[in-house]
């Protein structure tokens, strides 16, 4: 087996101290007056989010703050870009539709963010997260990139692309079918479940005031 080849055991340096006991994860440390929050997500794959009621859970105990995304676009707070934007072949920009981190109209995936509660202990966050009741329409989604590209069958988004089509690139010299040896085509569909190593990041801070002495 070649070094660093596909398939070789990768030696693991951090089991000792877990099994042990001492391992350091970041729930082990608090800070004063530390707060906990919980986000409320879609269930749907694709909907249109009518109403968000948190008055409940704006009253439940120990819940310091309740947003929604139309808290979030009061603020006018920024969205997340495309890491790599890319051209079309006809140098156009590619469609990249800007998505907030929490919705305020419509949801466009299963665990989209539409709410974010914020209390006082991680229970409370949980529990008063369940009491925001959330009014959604169904909406018809697609998972099949050959369907979405259909205009009959994209999802509606806003500004629709064309065709529903993001980015269409060629990364070979055309050849005329007549003169091709072989013909392939390939179909794919992305499946909603799907399991990843994730690494999750997390950071603690706390805040500071400055006062003049």
């Amino acid at each position: 087996m070649m070094k660093f080849g596909i398939g070789q055991p990768v030696t693991r340096l951090e089991d000792t101290r877990l099994v042990q006991g001492r391992g350091r994860f970041q729930d082990d440390q608090h800070l004063h007056g530390e707060l906990y929050t919980v986000f409320v997500r879609s269930p749907y794959a694709h909907a249109r989010i009518k109403s968000v009621d948190t008055a409940a859970a704006t009253a439940a105990p120990g819940v310091v703050a309740v947003y929604t995304g139309a808290d979030y676009a009061a603020d006018g707070l920024g969205m997340p870009k495309a890491n790599m934007p890319r051209k079309k072949m006809d140098g156009t920009p590619m469609f990249a539709p800007q998505r907030p981190a929490m919705m305020v109209d419509r949801v466009r995936y299963v665990g989209d963010t539409v709410a974010m509660v914020i209390a006082e202990t991680l229970a409370q966050a949980k529990d008063a997260a369940d009491l925001v009741d959330v009014d959604y329409e169904e909406l018809p989604s697609v998972t099949s990139t050959a369907e979405a590209a259909t205009p009959a069958q994209a999802p509606p988004s806003e500004p629709p692309p064309p065709a529903g089509v993001s980015l269409l690139a060629r990364r070979w010299r055309p050849v005329s079918r007549h003169r091709a040896r072989k013909h392939s085509r390939l179909g794919y569909i992305p499946f909603r479940n799907l399991r990843n190593i994730l690494e999750a990041f997390c950071r603690k801070g706390e805040a500071f005031r400055n006062e003049a002495c």
